[in-house]
C-alpha cells in the first residue's frame, strides 16, 4: 500500500518519490535539472532525507553525479502558497 507518491516536474528536469508503508525506504527517481543525468535510488526514511511530519515534511535530495542539492516541500503546502 501506498504512503507517500509525488512526481513534480522541475525547470529542466523531474523528481518521483515513492514511499509504501510496509518498507522503511523510499524509491526516489531524479532527473538532475543541473547535469541532466537520470538517477534511481532508495533512501532510507528518515532525516537527513526526510525533515518534519505531516504537512511540514521536506526532503532533501542531492544529485550524486554533480552535487546539485533540492530541497522539495509537500505540495499541500506549496499550493497553499501560490493561492
Amino acid at each position: 500500500m501506498i504512503e507517500y507518491i509525488t512526481t513534480r516536474i522541475l525547470d529542466n528536469g523531474k523528481i518521483r518519490i515513492l514511499k509504501l508503508k510496509e518498507e522503511n525506504f523510499a524509491t526516489i527517481e531524479f532527473l538532475c535539472p543541473n547535469c541532466g543525468k537520470f538517477e534511481k535510488r532508495k533512501e532510507k526514511w528518515e532525516e537527513p532525507f526526510l525533515i518534519g511530519k505531516g504537512k511540514n515534511q521536506k526532503f532533501f535530495v542531492k544529485c550524486n553525479f554533480c552535487g546539485y542539492s533540492l530541497k522539495l516541500e509537500k505540495l499541500r503546502k506549496e499550493i497553499k502558497k501560490k493561492k
